[in-house]
């Protein structure tokens, strides 16, 4: 050995277990999870899937996606990724826009299987690739065109080359941990409390050398590059969201990570074992001792504490902490390994989180789609058509401004509308959206045909005439 690793340095993969056991199995559950999130490939896209689309992956060319922002909905390297799948593939429609989200969270469960089979054997690694690919979050997550599942797996991929990290020189680590912490950091400022995780691994183990400055500093550069061209609409839409204290965060963060309901009941006690069998000593041969555990966690609950109760973000939502889904299942894997039996919590767990998740798996989740057909439709009839401000950024995912409709924002414009669409209609109950409730008010006072599209998220549709056949 050319260099001696230092002590806390993490060994080597556990002896004993076979490399093609563990690739075999994140491969084969990587591959079932890639086909279990296809059905439903081709359905309406939810409200921040549309206005990714429309606003950031259908307007080119692709480095343009670098430079636009509306509060803080791009996820810049996402949305690059996604305008090269549009101009590869020619089409920008939901079925091939999905196909990149649900592949990198086929991918997060490939990597965490194959990395805890390596750890932990052959049951744990099947049990924490079935926590991730269940969760109904990070499912839901991987089936919108929305960056969080490309957040994920590159929190997963840089963690794994934290954990593995001998202390030896290596080139190759070097670029892997730049490009892979760089773009999750490029796609998702949440990002930053696993680079803070890392870093307080990376001081436990007494490894903060020249070369993990160099990796946290290149992955710092990436990430920049990124944001460098829209850091002003950034800096005010931060500004936009009022300081509100969410008490219940922590709690409906925990519930999100561990299936929410009778679920979260299920699977918390294996989580809350396997983070103190983490934490308290070594697993047994050829594992590292708690001191890395303990550096990550320690700097991972003061940068989420500063989040929480410093930051108090009125848009902090529990969907921005979804990479924590796979460090909660790898933890539920660990207390497996101690305790086999605990394996069989899988079944009970799948079965309730199945039930809130299937019965709606393929259905439309909102009416966009209906929405843009009653458009054209309407333009093919010589009527002029409208969309209220509130829904013309989801709108745009299927139809061009302003050839194929004006957008409106005050009711003095009305004047120009024979068919008014209220595409985000359910958004009007907020209060930042005061000046469209006057517009929708005031257009259901002048048309006197009113058609509701859809359930769930419907559109709201006020004409002059019956609309015509779409």
């Amino acid at each position: 050995m050319s260099e001696r690793v230092r002590e806390g340095s993490p060994p080597s993969d556990r002896p004993g277990r076979r490399p093609r056991t563990a690739a075999g199995a994140g491969a084969a559950l990587g591959a079932l999870t890639f086909v279990a999130y296809l059905p439903g490939l081709g359905r309406s896209l939810d409200f921040d899937s549309a206005q990714t689309v429309g606003m950031f992956v259908r307007p080119g060319p692709p480095w343009a996606a670098f430079t636009r922002q509306a509060v803080l909905n791009n996820h810049p390297f996402f949305s690059f990724l996604e305008q090269l799948v549009r101009m590869g593939t020619g089409s920008g429609g939901a079925a091939t826009m999905r196909v990149l989200p649900i592949l990198c969270g086929a991918l997060t469960v490939a990597v965490l299987t194959w990395f805890t089979v390596r750890r932990h054997g052959l049951v744990a690694g099947v049990v924490a690739g079935t926590f991730v690919a269940c969760n109904p979050t990070f499912a839901t997550l991987s089936r919108s065109v929305r960056g969080y599942s490309l957040l994920t797996l590159c929190a997963v991929v840089s963690t794994v080359i934290v954990a593995r990290d001998d202390g030896r020189p290596s080139r190759r680590r070097d670029v892997a941990y730049v490009a892979v912490a760089g773009v999750g950091l490029a796609t998702h400022l949440y990002m930053v409390p696993v680079l803070a995780a890392h870093v307080g691994a990376v001081l436990a183990r007494r490894q903060l050398g020249r070369a993990w400055r160099l990796r946290f500093l290149g992955a710092l550069t990436v990430a920049a590059i990124a944001y460098v061209g829209m850091a002003g609409p950034m800096v005010g839409g931060m500004r936009s969201h009022a300081k509100v204290f969410q008490s219940r965060l922590p709690w409906r963060v925990a519930e999100m990570v561990t299936g929410g309901g009778w679920a979260t009941v299920v699977l918390l006690p294996l989580v809350v074992a396997g983070a103190v069998l983490l934490l308290s000593g070594p697993l047994g041969s050829g594992h590292a001792g708690p001191r890395p555990a303990r550096g990550a966690a320690v700097a991972l609950v003061a940068v989420l504490g500063v989040l929480w109760a410093a930051l108090q973000s009125s848009a902090l939502t529990e969907r921005f902490f979804v990479w924590l889904v796979p460090g909660a299942a790898y933890l539920a894997a660990v207390a497996v390994a101690r305790v086999p039996v605990g394996a069989l919590a899988v079944v009970p767990w799948t079965a309730l989180v199945a039930t809130s998740t299937l019965p709606s798996y393929t259905d439309d989740p909102t009416a966009y789609r209906v929405a843009a057909q009653v458009i054209r439709a309407a333009n093919a009839s010589g009527a002029r058509s409208c969309v209220v401000a509130v829904g013309v950024a989801p709108m745009l995912a299927y139809l061009d401004s302003p050839r194929e409709f004006a957008a409106i924002d005050d009711p003095s414009h009305l004047g120009r509308c024979d068919v008014v669409v209220v595409a985000a209609w359910w958004q009007t109950q907020e209060r930042w959206f005061a000046a469209d409730n006057r517009v929708i008010a005031a257009a259901e006072r002048t048309f006197p045909h009113r058609t509701v599209l859809g359930q769930g998220d419907p559109a709201l549709v006020l004409s002059t005439r019956p609309l015509p056949a779409a």
